[in-house]
């Protein structure tokens, strides 16, 4: 039978519940506006009865969280998504500013110009004030091409810089996570869960997201992080993100895991979320792809107008004269996987009329035979041949050099080379004297033959197959809608995926937010159960004086 001092202990334990229920509603008020705070409820239980029939009040059985784990996860992955396409977005943005074109500017602008210089000077083929603007106009559509391939190369590296910057901000928060793992593990050993730092914990994880692609896994010693399937966080340990060299990729650098013995596990290729990998991907993708059409453009454009102003004559007679220098491809690339120790020494234009401007390697079957393949086309050029260090690769116009530098080639060893490569920021003008400039297509026509003139303006009409069969001017507007159409759908796709982050924050609020309407509620209620436990133990003290005065 329940007596006075039952009723006591229930009184008290009504106002031990009520103070923490009290304090668990003062705490989300007091984080309305924290970032990634969930608001948090104390579990009230009925006390364990005496002898199973004698009530001893409530007690307070946890403080918890309220989260939906599905949707955090939601949230984790959709802020991994827009970090990507934001930033895709906004590299993209600078990156159009470079293909613009105006009425008095831009490439096409700068072509057209040429080729006009081109149609006065077949118009006054005796005129050296006609070969001059020719120069002038040949040596303003330079200048442009190496303006965009020099800024197109800028972008590249402040990109390659930023990724830098935001390893550092990643490590900075993975050694953050791994603190607090080991803070989470220490507090949660007496059975109770720290809710206020596994909210930290969360919003933290949530931050590397929008940074790098990352996978959770939840331990017995706290939250393990792994970037391209290499722990990044287990328990109160971390490694750190590090940029290594990237051989055949320009200067540009790889990202890696860097475990705590020094061991770097590139992850690169892995990383396909968050900013670093919007980064990457407009570095490595985007970019190379439009840098790989203006070098195009560019090996093209030199390689056509020197052959035709070749043949031509100048007004001093003399011919083979070219008017920008000549194409001169990049040595071999190695990729950075080869294990041989072969090297590229040269590629050379052995045939400027065979050039494809393809993309080809030179695959190694053994350290003694090889294989050349077109890879813009998926062809074999040439097959199991005789590798000898040193020897000429002669094929579809080039001719390659590849020489033992620290060892012959090794099985699988691969190399890289175009004839068109690094055009853009070669291009140069090669005749300085307007007396070359050569209109006439005979040395008896001087100076008023204007049939090498003609020839020259034709070019930028004439259909290229070196450009997939349509002429330079149709080429570029190609590629200057192709950098507007990837920037226009980069900006739906960062749009229509901030709209669902938007949702998936709000489904969050509905489930872990605060609402103050609800918290005024419950400290009423809390308050109110205060101060009726307190009016309880009040009644137990009166009914145990009484009963002390009946002794009297």
């Amino acid at each position: 039978m329940a007596g006075i001092t039952t009723i006591f202990e229930i009184g008290r334990s009504g106002i031990q519940a009520s103070q923490q229920g009290l304090a668990a509603a003062a705490h989300n008020i007091a984080n309305v506006g924290t970032d990634g705070y969930s608001r948090q409820r104390a579990i009230l239980e009925a006390g364990r009865p005496q002898g199973g029939v004698i009530s001893t009040g409530v007690r307070v059985t946890d403080v918890i969280r309220l989260v939906d784990l599905f949707i955090e996860a939601q949230l984790t992955a959709t802020t991994q998504d827009v970090g990507r396409l934001t930033i895709r977005h906004d590299l993209l943005s600078r990156v159009e500013t470079v293909f613009l074109e105006t009425e008095t500017g831009g490439i096409n602008t700068a072509i057209d110009r040429l080729f006009n210089a081109f149609r006065d000077l077949s118009t006054f083929p005796e005129e050296s004030s006609q070969r001059t603007l020719v120069i002038n106009e040949a040596q303003a559509l330079v200048d442009t091409i190496n303006l965009a391939a020099g800024t197109l190369s800028q972008i590249r590296k402040d990109i390659d810089d930023v990724i830098g910057q935001n390893l550092s901000m990643v490590n900075t928060i993975a050694s953050q996570i791994a603190d607090l793992n080991g803070q989470i593990h220490v507090a949660e050993s007496s059975g109770k869960t720290a809710n206020d730092l596994r909210d930290r914990r969360a919003f933290l994880v949530n931050a590397m997201a929008e940074l790098v692609h990352i996978e959770t896994v939840e331990m017995a010693n706290g939250l393990a992080i792994m970037v391209g399937g290499q722990l990044l966080v287990t328990g109160d340990r971390n490694n750190t993100l590090v940029q290594v060299s990237d051989a055949d990729n320009l200067g540009m650098n790889d990202v890696a895991v860097q475990r705590k013995d020094g061991t770097k596990l590139v992850v690169t290729s892995k990383i396909n979320n968050g900013e670093i990998a919007g980064l990457l991907t407009v570095r490595d993708t985007d970019i190379q792809g439009y840098q790989d059409r203006l070098d195009r453009l560019a090996a093209v454009l030199v390689n056509e107008i020197n052959q035709q102003h070749a043949a031509g004559y100048g007004l001093d007679g003399t011919t083979g004269n070219l008017l920008f220098s000549a194409l001169s491809p990049d040595v071999p690339l190695a990729a950075d996987t080869n294990s041989g120790g072969a090297a590229g020494t040269s590629t050379t234009v052995s045939t400027a009329a065979s050039l494809t401007m393809d993309s080809y390697e030179i695959q190694f079957t053994s350290a003694s035979v090889f294989n050349v393949v077109n890879v813009t086309d998926n062809t074999t050029v040439l097959s199991a041949q005789a590798y000898t260090s040193g020897a000429t690769i002669t094929f579809e116009g080039l001719g390659v050099v590849i020489t033992n530098s620290s060892g012959t080639p090794a099985t699988g060893d691969i190399f890289t080379l175009s004839a068109h490569k690094g055009a853009a920021s070669d291009m140069a003008v090669s005749v300085s004297n307007t007396d070359k400039v050569a209109a006439s297509s005979t040395s008896t026509g001087v100076p008023g033959n204007n049939v090498n003139a003609i020839a020259l303006i034709a070019i930028q009409s004439i259909s290229q197959s070196t450009l997939g069969s349509v002429n330079v001017g149709d080429y570029h507007a190609v590629t200057v809608g192709d950098v507007g159409s990837d920037t226009f759908l980069a900006g739906l796709q960062r749009d229509s995926k901030q709209i669902e982050l938007d949702q998936v924050t709000s489904l969050r609020e509905s489930v872990s937010g605060v609402n103050l309407d609800e918290e005024l509620t419950r400290l009423l209620e809390f308050q109110r159960a205060f101060e009726a436990s307190a009016r309880l133990i009040a009644t137990a003290d009166e009914l145990f004086q009484t009963v002390l005065n009946l002794g009297r």
